[in-house]
């Protein structure tokens, strides 16, 4: 039984040996294709890849040459370009670092590649100023209860959709608004089918590449975007607010 037992370890620790030896230090560039947990599927021009994320892997957001910000693995989402470096056994990288630039992760999120809180993150710095600026804007207005566009704003973000282009490289951000009457959950939902209608039409002008138009926000009742004035009543609040943004880097036309 000692005999045997002493074989099994030999056996493991053999095993155990070998496969540090196969692991070999590498580093990459791959773009996420899929994400579970703690396991990413992404693809290198060499062929897909798998790598592995572990609690002291580093991953960090690039901006610049000296720029670098701590970010979590929420941050990565597929339609994501980055650079992983680690281990490597047969096609899987456990990964050490990971790193990804600021434009690639806008880019991901931008066509619709990452999670609500993510947009929220995106928005955020896009509303408040960070590193954006408004252009130019317009406000919808809509019937108690209604999501539904009337004729005169339907003009209005005609005017808007065909002006956004001179403006260069521009997005369209669209916050939606409830008043405070009735549920908050159902002013909410209510707040986001206005701010989906007005997207789905802007779109369908012809004059905006669907690109360009960030995910519709729902807001609710009671908020107000940076630097917007708080409306002077019920019929001010159902609202959803149009605005052409560019970087603050771009110059101004």
């Amino acid at each position: 039984m000692d005999s045997r037992r002493t074989r099994l370890m030999v056996v493991s620790f053999a095993f155990a040996i070998s496969s540090q030896v196969l692991a070999e230090p590498t580093k990459t560039e791959a773009v996420i294709t899929k994400v579970e947990g703690n396991t990413i599927a992404a693809r290198t021009t060499s062929g897909p890849i798998t790598v592995v994320l572990t609690p002291s892997t580093d991953i960090a957001q690039t901006s610049g040459l000296a720029s670098k910000k701590a970010r979590d693995p929420k941050s990565l989402i597929p339609g994501l370009i980055f650079t992983v470096d680690g281990d490597l056994q047969g096609q899987t990288i456990t990964a050490e670092h990971i790193r990804f630039k600021e434009k690639d992760w806008r880019t991901a999120i931008s066509t619709k590649a990452g999670t609500m809180e993510q947009f929220s993150e995106l928005r955020t710095a896009i509303i408040e100023g960070q590193e954006y600026v408004v252009r130019d804007e317009t406000a919808v207005y809509f019937p108690t209860g209604s999501a539904v566009i009337g004729a005169t704003y339907k003009q209005k973000l005609r005017e808007i959709a065909e002006k956004a282009p001179s403006f260069g490289n521009y997005r369209i951000s669209i916050l939606g608004f409830a008043d405070k009457r009735g549920n908050a959950a159902a002013n909410e939902r209510l707040s986001n089918k206005r701010a989906t209608a007005v997207s789905n039409f802007l779109r369908q002008t012809g004059y905006i590449q669907p690109g360009r138009v960030l995910s519709p926000s729902a807001m609710g009742e009671g908020t107000l975007a940076p630097g917007e004035a708080a409306p002077t009543g019920d019929e001010q609040a159902r609202r959803v607010l149009v605005r052409i943004i560019t970087p603050k880097t771009q110059l101004t036309k």
